[in-house]
């Protein structure tokens, strides 16, 4: 199934690169760019794309649906695209001497609920015997929906990594098919904010880009922000990254990319649950 939405989600990029060379023979604007990759990034480059294009009205940015980080990868591969969206480092296998990652912001992990859950909190292990399906009640009483992702979700992977118990929880759960699983952001983030009492994993910078009515959670006592990230005190976060080649990047990209680590780029980051991080020289 998720390879077949990447398969999909490939196609539909394809038929858009179509579409967009068919309007350029016909006399559209040529300056425009195509940045495209994991649904994490997408709410935040839109906004950045928009406040750009208010300095550079003669360049249009286009930013298609997720196509995940591995699509990203290989539309940047095969000169698809200027830009490629990432959720996480790139793999061994994956690099390439052609290719410049640039890590630009990050943002909290958050556990998220349905406005209609009224607590307030958990604790790590209260999570843990949530996802291992022993702990199925809110405080009200209510029965707790629990929502999934697949094994290589970037927000899952940083629970796995730093939640004593998630990992096994996980596995044994997606093992005995116990919750939904979603195979992308937008899926999971509109499924967690329809259904009454559900419990998921996003992070705070598609909450406030996406405009996502759900609530996160404090966890072990400890509110998700920009400043509980940066002053250690909230420990799960993941970083975003750019993804070009750095020899054949046009000068449009060149300053879309100069944009977003600029002072201006920066306040759009920190005013949507995004730390923003400097360039690496």
């Amino acid at each position: 199934m998720k390879n077949l939405k990447r398969l999909l989600a490939l196609a539909a990029l394809c038929c858009f690169f179509l579409v967009s060379s068919a309007a350029s023979s016909q006399g559209a604007d040529p300056a425009s760019l195509v940045v495209a990759g994991s649904g994490v990034n997408l709410g935040i480059t839109k906004l950045l794309a928009e406040a750009f294009r208010t300095s550079h009205p003669d360049v249009e940015i286009k930013v298609p649906g997720s196509i995940g980080s591995k699509g990203a990868i290989t539309a940047v591969a095969d000169k698809a695209i200027a830009i490629g969206l990432i959720s996480r480092p790139l793999k061994e296998k994956e690099r390439s001497p052609d290719y410049t990652v640039l890590a630009y912001a990050r943002t909290p992990i958050v556990i998220a609920v349905h406005t209609t859950v009224k607590d307030d909190g958990l604790s790590s292990s209260e999570l843990v015997e949530i996802y291992k399906g022993s702990k199925t009640r809110w405080q009200d009483g209510k029965e707790i929906i629990v929502q999934s992702r697949e094994a290589f979700d970037s927000g899952f992977m940083v629970l796995e990594d730093n939640i004593i118990g998630f990992r096994e929880a996980c596995a044994d759960s997606r093992k005995h098919d116990r919750w939904t699983t979603y195979f992308t952001d937008q899926e999971a983030n509109e499924a967690l904010a329809s259904r009454k009492y559900a419990i998921g994993v996003t992070d705070l910078g598609m909450i406030a880009t996406e405009k996502l009515g759900v609530r996160p959670l404090k966890l072990d006592g400890v509110m998700p922000s920009v400043e509980s990230l940066q002053s250690g005190t909230y420990p799960l976060s993941r970083t975003l990254y750019l993804l070009y080649r750095g020899k054949t990047l046009p000068k449009e990209a060149t300053a879309f990319i100069d944009f977003i680590f600029s002072p201006e780029g920066a306040e759009i980051l920190k005013a949507n649950g995004y730390l923003p991080l400097e360039r690496e020289r």
